[in-house]
């Protein structure tokens, strides 16, 4: 695959413009320790360094628009004083079950009515196919059953952001919150080797509040967004408007019908129920996520210092 980002100066590489923004990816090796690599064999970090301190990112694109985008598509609730902001895992748990949909429709359909329609009897299952049909049910109930994450929550009246991250609990001041959009050139996608970019927000060890954090600063990805690194700056953006400016300033959750991601099933009507499985259907091929989301029963839940951190009690993902 062709790459879209220039690396020919090996300290600041340069990614393509879209959007009307261009970003400098610059090595920073030697900020965030041993703890990752993205380049086979070289260990460099290449970043663009976001936070701190907070760098606004010019676009062609309406700011408002840009904020939209960055909280429908990644916002699990603006909440007044704070915003809980979802990370990659939990916005992008849908690969498997793509491959398990892609398989079956591509692969075990064609195959199943070309067989029945030959010589076998139409519900006549064999042992090889119902292993394949449990291959792709596995695939299914692995994105669906993982449990999901905990937002970052971005606390704009007292300027801290906390992370819950494998049982290690993260109270970071935002004038000391790490946040950077790494290119990563070894990322591993469907034709193989691509460009990629991720949103990371940098845990350190300084900041673990509770829980082990271990000795190196690791990477937790708030996004992924393959090949084009649009969404990262919208991500960016919505955040960045709202621990500098706070909700007021900021297009908030609640407007335009934006709960996309919630159901409340104390309203649904007798007409809701019937049209239920068919709308599941619909979800379940046009955008699963969502639909874990909303059903997943394991949801993981904030520390209890958390809500005396935020002045509420609130879980919701």
């Amino acid at each position: 695959m062709r790459k879209q980002v220039d690396t020919s100066n090996p300290n600041a590489w340069a990614g393509p413009e879209q959007f009307g923004y261009a970003p400098l990816f610059k090595n920073t090796k030697q900020r965030r320790g041993n703890g990752l690599s993205t380049v086979f064999g070289k260990g460099s970090i290449m970043e663009d360094v976001l936070n701190p301190p907070t760098k606004t990112i010019p676009r062609t694109e309406d700011t408002e628009r840009v904020q939209q985008k960055g909280n429908l598509l990644f916002g699990a609730g603006n909440h007044g004083h704070y915003i809980d902001m979802r990370v990659d895992s939990v916005t992008h748990r849908e690969m498997c079950t793509r491959a398990a949909q892609f398989f079956f429709v591509i692969l075990y359909l064609p195959l199943y009515f070309l067989l029945r329609a030959s010589h076998l009897d139409w519900f006549e299952f064999h042992i090889v196919e119902i292993c394949f049909l449990l291959c792709l049910l596995s695939l299914i109930l692995f994105d669906f059953l993982r449990p999901i994450a905990t937002p970052v929550r971005f606390n704009y009246k007292e300027q801290e952001v906390y992370v819950y991250h494998k049982g290690a609990l993260y109270r970071i001041p935002w004038a000391e919150c790490e946040i950077a959009c790494m290119y990563s050139p070894d990322h591993m996608g469907i034709a193989g080797l691509a460009d990629a970019y991720n949103l990371n927000l940098w845990l350190y060890p300084k900041h673990c509040v509770n829980g082990k954090a271990g000795d190196e600063p690791i990477a937790l990805i708030l996004n992924n967004t393959g090949p084009s690194h649009a969404d990262i700056y919208n991500y960016w953006e919505y955040v960045r408007a709202f621990m500098t400016d706070g909700s007021d300033k900021v297009y908030t959750f609640e407007e335009e019908g934006s709960r996309a991601y919630f159901i409340d099933f104390s309203k649904i009507s007798l007409r809701l129920i019937l049209k239920l499985p068919l709308l599941l259907l619909i979800f379940f091929f046009t955008n699963p996520r969502k639909l874990y989301v909303w059903l997943n029963p394991f949801k993981k839940k904030w520390p209890q210092e958390v809500h005396e951190w935020t002045g509420e009690v609130r879980n919701w993902h």
